[in-house]
């Protein structure tokens, strides 16, 4: 008998926002999130959002246990980097498979 299930995998594309700017939309930033169950059976979302605009390229990441919660922390976490500089200081971080994570 063939086996006739299919191998599907579904990426939820996702956005954060910096407030309006000058242009309307053009403070909007996109990337991903993935539902998991924790240790504990808990559901988790796990948001990645890529800042690349003339001045940022790299990304923000955020943990929460849903997506309204998830989009808060990404929102604010996008605010921080174009707007007051999270990542202007090079600080402490780690190198790992081509990607630097800092740790501030």
């Amino acid at each position: 008998m063939k086996n006739n299930k299919i191998n599907v995998g579904i990426t939820e594309i996702f956005m954060a926002k910096a407030g309006l700017g000058m242009n309307g939309f053009d403070r909007c930033f996109h990337g991903t999130i993935k539902r998991e169950i924790d240790e504990n059976e808990n559901p988790v979302v796990r948001g990645k959002i890529l800042i690349k605009n003339d001045v940022h390229d790299g990304y923000v990441y955020a943990v929460a246990e849903d997506q309204w919660k998830l989009g808060d922390k990404l929102d604010e976490l996008v605010v921080m980097v174009v707007d007051k500089g999270l990542h202007d200081k090079i600080g402490i971080f780690f190198k790992r498979y081509g990607f630097e994570y800092h740790l501030n």
